[in-house]
Parts: C-alpha cells; sequence; structure tokens
C-alpha cells in the first residue's frame, strides 16, 4: 500500500499541471498589434501614422483643405469605434442641414430608414436627429447638431425624385369631355434615388455612402394626378428606405470585418513603373526598361 504522504507528492503535481492547462485553454487569446500583425504577414505593413483626432476640414460650408491637411488625412488610419450610438438625420439635399425636409422625408426617414437599421450589433441605440437645431449648413454644422446628441457617428439620409410625367395614349379620348374624368391618359413618372452617408462625427469623413435606386410608373386619370404621383412616390420611397438600411448593414459589417480581419495593419503598396523613361545620366539618352522575361 502506498504511504499517504507518497500518495500526496504524487498527485500534487499532477493536479498543478492539470489546473494549468485548464487556464491556459480558458484564457482569452490576446488581440495582435498592427505591429506584430505585420511582422507575421510579410504583405502588411504597420501603420505609421496616428489616427486623426479632429477635424482638418475648415469651419465653413465649403470644407476646404490645405494639401498638406489632405496628406495627413489619408495617410491616417481609420479609427473605427463600434458598437456606437448613432443618430439618422434628414436632409432635403445631401449632406446640408440648412435645408427644411418635408414631412413625408421625415416619416421615410424616422419609420421606415431609422427602424430598419435597429437591431444591428454594432449600433447600440438608433436616434432620430432633427435639423432644426441651429447651425451653420454643411459638414460643420452637422457636426455641430451631432455634438449635441452626443453622438459619434451620423447617418444621412437623403431622396430625390426626377419626374417624368407624360400623357399616354389614352389621352386621345380627352377632347370628348368624359375622357377627361374617366380615362388614365396620364402615366405619372419619376426615377429616383434614396442616399444614406456614414459620417464620422469626430474626424468630419464620410465613411461610406450607399445609394437604392426609386422609380415610380402608373397610369392615373388627370384630376387627382399629382396627389396619386406623391402617393406613389411616398410608397416607393418606404421600400426603398427599407432596402437601403440592409445596405448600410452590410457596409458596416464588412468595415468591422476588415478591422479585425487586418488588425490595424495595411496592406504594402505596389508599384508601377513610371510612365515617362528616365534619361541616363552619363550618355543623357533615354535608358531602356524592358517587363520582357529573359
Amino acid at each position: 500500500m502506498i504511504a499517504p504522504t507518497r500518495l500526496a507528492s504524487i498527485v500534487a503535481p499532477v493536479l498543478a499541471s492539470i489546473a494549468l492547462l485548464a487556464g491556459c485553454g480558458g484564457a482569452p487569446s490576446p488581440v495582435a498589434e498592427p505591429q506584430a500583425y505585420a511582422a507575421a504577414r510579410p504583405e502588411m505593413v504597420a501603420p505609421t501614422a496616428p489616427a486623426l483626432q479632429r477635424s482638418y476640414f475648415t469651419k465653413d460650408v465649403t470644407g476646404a483643405l490645405t494639401e498638406q491637411d489632405l496628406q495627413t488625412v489619408l495617410e491616417a488610419p481609420i479609427d473605427l469605434q463600434l458598437p456606437a450610438r448613432i443618430g439618422v438625420i434628414p436632409l432635403a439635399e445631401p449632406f446640408d442641414p440648412k435645408g427644411s425636409p418635408s414631412l413625408g422625408l421625415r416619416n421615410t426617414a424616422s419609420h421606415h430608414f431609422a427602424k430598419a437599421l435597429a437591431g444591428n450589433p454594432h449600433f447600440s441605440q438608433v436616434t432620430d436627429i432633427s435639423t432644426d437645431l441651429p447651425n451653420v449648413g454643411g459638414i460643420e454644422g452637422l457636426r455641430v447638431i451631432a455634438a449635441r446628441y452626443r453622438l459619434r457617428y451620423l447617418v444621412l439620409y437623403s431622396e430625390r425624385f426626377e419626374d417624368s410625367t407624360h400623357l399616354n395614349g389614352w389621352a386621345w379620348l380627352y377632347p370628348t369631355v368624359l375622357g377627361m374624368f374617366f380615362a388614365p391618359g396620364v402615366t405619372v413618372e419619376s426615377q429616383g434615388i434614396a442616399q444614406a452617408d456614414f459620417l464620422d462625427v469626430r474626424t468630419g469623413t464620410i465613411l461610406f455612402s450607399v445609394t437604392e435606386p426609386l422609380r415610380v410608373s402608373k397610369k392615373e386619370q388627370m384630376i387627382g394626378a399629382a396627389r396619386s404621383h406623391k402617393e406613389e412616390q411616398g410608397k416607393i420611397a418606404a421600400d426603398g428606405a427599407r432596402s437601403l438600411a440592409k445596405r448600410v448593414h452590410v457596409q458596416t459589417n464588412a468595415l468591422v470585418a476588415f478591422a479585425d480581419a487586418t488588425h490595424g495593419a495595411q496592406p504594402r503598396p505596389k508599384l508601377l513603373p513610371s510612365p515617362v523613361v528616365a534619361s541616363s545620366p552619363v550618355t543623357g539618352a533615354p535608358a531602356e526598361i524592358s517587363l520582357a522575361k529573359p
């Protein structure tokens, strides 16, 4: 029989090893830093510039950039802070909160578009935004409005139609007078788009834009054609807003997936040969460049 002291000396190291292995297996794997990830992947490089901490655009409606600031914005990695609260703001004109959006546009943006955005795991809250707050217009005006709501991201919603209403073949009955009341001689038709732009409020940059085509085409009687056209546009816009929200989901998920896959690193640049052949420093004659394999 094995003595109790000897048994304890044998079992204790075994239990300690099991506990150590269990602890290692249960601990979460550390997130790779951009430098470590780039070192393991030769085709990737770690970012050399810090993420933007502010907007470099001028504080007016033009939002101009100097050449140096433009290069700074392009060289900086994107600081994607999701999940986050986002706001949906209806705009009469894209990127300009100065205009007064119609009640129909506001209803589409809040009831159909914003409601369809809710539920995305990257959006902790989706709130409606009012453009009635004082603002200077342009992107800077949007940033001021977002700051009042304490939001990091805005989704700008806008829609527009081009009217192509025309008379159709039934219009030949109009001279009979009765035809003006009963014949569907007017084709109410319009082409349009619904647009959503994902604005990073902190930096004043647009992370992505998506559009959804809208089309209305229906034969109507002359009396009441304008009202019917407006109603049809509202129905088509509501369906388009829901489809547009799905595209926003796809783009947002793609951004997050790309950030997770690259761990903050970026692909190495690939250079093409210059379009002009350089002159030889000795003879002054153009140097020959051959792309053919020997």
